[in-house]
């Protein structure tokens, strides 16, 4: 399966954290390879957890300091759209009825959840300073108080955005597992961001 991952380590930390009945949600899914290890690691953990994927399944267009847009051939296989193949995915790794799956953009998703709903958040759309720092508005007020709020590519050489933003917007925020960035969320500041963000 096409696609990059590099954080099992951080999932069976949370499979080994959370109780079941928790919900994860993964910003930026490409073609599920995440997803489908999330979804086994759940399994073997024995408990219970909602699983949901989130992304636009339109690419994002070039990318990274090379510039490169990754997404463009699955766009272009799925007649604009790689939906279609992610649901695919799921299915071949057997684990469709374990991962719901939303077609959006980030901050529109995020509206559909209410805040201090969700127990881990792993972020993985769009790795610019901007959108790494909207994302962070929009997820955060969303994760309980003692949840992760986390992220793919905490890498100041390849993708300065996402360590700039991550350091502006959660400056206690960790390197975590591989290649990844971690914050716990405490009581005080789950409630300062969801009042900062309902008044952007």
């Amino acid at each position: 399966m096409d696609g990059w991952f590099l954080w099992r380590s951080g999932q069976e930390e949370a499979a080994a954290t959370f109780p079941s009945g928790s919900r994860f949600v993964e910003v930026g899914t490409y073609l599920g390879r995440s997803l489908c290890s999330l979804a086994e690691v759940a399994q073997q953990s024995g408990r219970l957890y909602s699983i949901i994927g989130i992304d636009t399944c339109l690419g994002g267009g070039p990318d990274g300091s090379e510039g490169i847009d990754h997404y463009a051939s699955a766009v272009n296989e799925g007649g604009g759209t790689f939906a279609g193949i992610l649901h695919r995915n799921l299915i071949a790794c057997g684990f469709a009825d374990a991962v719901s799956v939303i077609v959006s953009d980030s901050e529109t998703a995020s509206t559909f959840f209410a805040d201090a709903s969700l127990d881990w958040v792993h972020v993985d759309a769009r790795h610019d300073y901007d959108s790494v720092r909207a994302d962070i508005a929009a997820w955060l007020p969303k994760v309980r108080p003692g949840g992760w709020l986390s992220g793919d590519d905490y890498n100041s050489d390849v993708w300065p955005g996402v360590v700039g933003a991550v350091r502006d917007a959660l400056p206690q925020a960790q390197p975590w597992s591989t290649g990844q960035w971690r914050w716990v969320v405490p009581p005080a500041t789950s409630r300062r961001w969801s009042r900062w963000s309902s008044q952007r």
